[in-house]
């Protein structure tokens, strides 16, 4: 009874910081995760990400450069944001995703709690597309109140799906998923660029 009585205060209270994290940091309309998709023994680092890309179809960029320790540093250039974030390269199953968060080593205060956003990464030569998780999908599911097997998610006040679970189920939510899983959204498809480009 103690133990079920501490769960639901332990989910409680990641319902409450999922709504923080949302009311202070999202704009709205994305998947985020509380915890990683990688964890210390699964981080890699393939340094053919690195570079600059081009979203032509978007009028978008990304600079990736190394980070600290098997890190990724990107900024992206986008029409309507830009910034700067920390990235962390991870396999599950047949899936090679980067682990996306807010750039580390910066204090954004007590109320302000780093999440994730989990991308799946497809390289081939000077093609790199990167495929989110569906928003629209995980949407549908919580607004009829239908499971999730294997993870547990909310909506928060702001309308983004946050993905609840420690990042041992998580990773293993993403190894059982195929690759034409309906729960990726579409791709953004970047264009290494070349000098004189």
């Amino acid at each position: 009874m103690r133990s079920g009585r501490l769960y639901e205060g332990i989910r409680t209270l990641l319902g409450v910081a999922a709504l923080l994290v949302a009311a202070v940091a999202a704009p709205g309309c994305l998947v985020l995760s509380l915890n990683p998709a990688y964890d210390d023994e699964t981080i890699g680092f393939d340094p053919g990400l690195l570079g600059t890309w081009l979203d032509a179809e978007d009028k978008s960029s990304l600079e990736i450069e190394r980070g600290d320790w098997k890190s990724y540093r990107i900024r992206y250039v986008h029409p309507v944001e830009t910034g700067t974030l920390t990235a962390y390269l991870t396999v599950a199953g047949d899936h090679r995703v980067l682990d996306v968060m807010p750039l580390r080593g910066e204090d954004r205060g007590s109320f302000v709690i780093p999440v994730h956003a989990v991308v799946r990464v497809e390289l081939a030569g000077d093609r790199l597309d990167l495929t989110p998780l569906s928003f629209d999908w995980f949407d549908e599911r919580l607004r009829r109140e239908l499971p999730i097997p294997g993870i547990e998610a909310v909506l928060d006040q702001k309308e983004n799906a946050i993905l609840l679970s420690p990042t041992a189920a998580l990773r293993a939510w993403l190894r059982g998923l195929a690759p034409d899983a309906p729960v990726f959204g579409a791709a953004a498809t970047f264009i290494r660029k070349r000098d004189g480009m």
